[in-house]
């Protein structure tokens, strides 16, 4: 019995180890989008401000504050932001496909506001599911981004 579980647990170890890939071995098939080196930075700094955002207003949306967290995604994820940050700079240097993905996380940003303001009079459970799945339009918009372009 005892040697039965040994092959059972090598034979998995074994599979496992086949099916896994260093990162050496692992390519990377998204698009490469060079820019100028300050264009990048700045792109990476708002990216990471994207990413705190969307923390913000998670955490403003768990404290039941959707005004707050709808003052947040207008202000750093919305199409006011465009201008605050300076994206549109920024945007000049990419690919029509990655712009019409930023355009898509804008709007779904915007939209959420709209959302978490109905919420924020609404109170119900089902309020909340609607500002969790706009939420969920912001992520997917980063997401499918992300997943096609890289700049590094």
């Amino acid at each position: 019995m005892r040697s039965t579980k040994m092959i059972v647990v090598t034979f998995c170890i074994a599979v496992i180890y086949s099916f896994s890939a260093s990162a050496e071995e692992m390519s990377d098939a998204r698009q490469l989008i060079k820019l100028p080196k300050n264009i990048e930075s700045k792109m990476l700094i708002n990216m990471r401000d994207h990413i705190s955002a969307l923390d913000d207003i998670i955490a403003a949306v768990h404290k039941d504050e959707y005004d707050k967290a709808a003052d947040i995604a207008e202000s750093r994820l919305g199409w006011s932001s465009l201008v605050r940050r300076g994206d549109q700079e920024v945007a000049k240097h990419w690919a029509a496909p990655m712009k019409k993905m930023a355009d898509a996380m804008y709007r779904a940003s915007s939209n959420f506001v709209i959302v978490a303001q109905d919420a924020s009079v609404e109170e119900t459970k089902a309020s909340y599911k609607k500002v969790i799945g706009s939420i969920q339009q912001i992520t997917l918009s980063c997401r499918g981004c992300h997943e096609v372009f890289r700049v590094r």
